[in-house]
């Protein structure tokens, strides 16, 4: 497994230099793109011991099954470079397999992205089972070898201590990306240190070095050339200047006193509910580019873990509340504009 990461570039390279190829010919990735990268992860596609292909189960016949100690623990669904592996009928046919045979997880790929999924989880559909998600072509290799080691004969035990690390490191940092000003926050002394250090002649206002920081963070965020944006996350988040708590908002005419921060959200889940635009049917509703929910039927995030801050909403469905007044007001845009609604509609006082 010292290896993969070694390895994973010669296949990224044949990836782009025969992609006609993979488009058109499964065996052409399973051979020559899957199974380098299994035997990285310590299965060794030609020893029957730890990886069987196309064994028949009740469900059908999975393209492998890999085995450890004697037992069938992971079930892998290889597709064409071409094919879209989070459709739900693919994603169905492997929790089919994996369900029917008792296995936690399955993996499915097409040679450059590789998913990983739960085969049942209570109050879920199909795709919202993806645990993680990594693309060869697209992601740093760090950010590869972090998700897809989680899978290898040596981890595969371990499983679900090392997806929950990665799941916490991905919230973290989208929590970061929700929130820039934390971040700014954070390099601001960082940054007061160097120039006292390194630049002593000197002298910088606090505005000066929280404009650039905000440059620079935005940059980040967007990527090259806003790259990578959605519309879901293309409202600028904004910090509360108004000095103290906010104590009124309005949505489009109508009026709310304020005693909590946390109210800007329920006060406009319910506005939503009240005018017919959200319904138990739209659950779970996330935001951001993150994993958490904001709105679910139960006060859980994807992956099971509680809400911290849960409000009951007028139709029973649960809301998380758990962020600064900052966050709050943000979710709330966000929310607006996933249901068709400006943000422009809210005012804050």
């Amino acid at each position: 497994m010292n290896h993969l990461n070694e390895a994973l570039a010669p296949i990224v390279e044949k990836i782009k230099k025969f992609r006609s190829l993979y488009e058109q010919n499964e065996m052409a990735v399973r051979d020559q793109i899957v199974n380098p990268i299994l035997r990285n992860l310590e299965w060794n596609p030609k020893n029957p011991e730890g990886v069987r292909p196309n064994v028949s189960t009740e469900e059908g016949v999975p393209d492998y099954s890999l085995i450890k100690n004697g037992k069938k623990i992971l079930f892998v669904e290889a597709k064409k470079l071409g094919v879209d592996i989070e459709q739900r009928e693919v994603i169905r046919q492997l929790a089919k397999y994996s369900f029917g045979e008792g296995t936690k997880y399955g993996v499915l790929t097409n040679g450059a992205v590789w998913v990983l999924i739960r085969s049942f989880e209570e109050g879920t559909t199909v795709t919202e089972r993806i645990v993680w998600k990594t693309d060869l072509e697209n992601e740093e290799l760090p950010a590869v070898l972090r998700k897809i080691t989680t899978i290898s004969k040596t981890n595969i035990e371990h499983i679900e201590n090392l997806v929950k690390k990665v799941q916490i490191l991905d919230e973290i940092w989208q929590s970061l990306l929700d929130e820039p000003e934390e971040m700014i926050k954070g390099l601001m002394p960082v940054v007061k240190s160097i120039i006292s250090q390194g630049y002593p002649d000197y002298q910088f206002e606090d505005t000066e070095i929280e404009d650039l920081l905000k440059e620079r963070v935005k940059e980040i965020i967007s990527g090259p050339s806003g790259e990578g944006t959605s519309s879901e996350t293309s409202i600028e988040s904004i910090p509360w200047r108004g000095g103290g708590s906010p104590r009124k908002m309005k949505l489009k005419g109508e009026v709310f006193e304020l005693r909590n921060s946390f109210e800007i959200l329920v006060n406009t889940a319910n506005w939503l509910i009240k005018n017919n635009k959200l319904k138990l049917s739209d659950c779970p509703v996330g935001v951001g580019r993150g994993k958490r929910n904001l709105i679910n039927k139960e006060p859980k995030h994807k992956y099971g873990d509680d809400f911290r801050a849960p409000k009951k909403l007028s139709n029973e469905l649960w809301i998380e509340t758990h962020n600064s007044t900052a966050g709050c007001i943000n979710d709330t845009k966000r929310l607006l504009e996933k249901f068709g609604v400006s943000s422009d509609i809210l005012t804050i006082e």
